[in-house]
């Protein structure tokens, strides 16, 4: 039994809803370019291709600004395991073992160079 993308899924569901097929046609294309807009900061020549995301950028200000998980998590209205999953997200895009080693490196970078609120 061969297994249905979410695409055709959803043209079949809007097919049997006599809705226009065009839209599920579409709709990935909206979401993929949805997620190009996003802001990306990159840390300079030292780390090249390396960026973070909007995200993990507001936790990395919030960890510079000597915050702890929990307290960055109340200040950015997330939850504290959130913010461990765009710190580890990040450790591993720069190959860290801590969160002080990231820290150190972040600080090191052209970040605060380029980020804006």
């Amino acid at each position: 039994m061969a297994t249905k993308s979410w695409h055709e899924l959803l043209i079949e569901i809007i097919d049997r809803d006599d809705m226009e097929e065009s839209f599920a046609e579409n709709e990935p294309q909206r979401i993929l370019n949805k997620r190009r807009k996003q802001k990306m900061y990159f840390l300079g020549n030292n780390f090249k291709g390396i960026y973070l995301t909007q995200r993990e950028a507001e936790c990395m200000m919030q960890l510079l600004l000597e915050k702890s998980f929990s307290g960055a998590a109340e200040k950015l209205k997330l939850s504290p395991r959130t913010v461990e999953f765009y710190v580890k997200n990040m450790r591993k895009k720069l190959n860290c073992n801590t969160k002080f080693e990231l820290i150190a490196l972040v600080r090191d970078s052209d970040f605060l160079k380029n980020y804006k609120r």
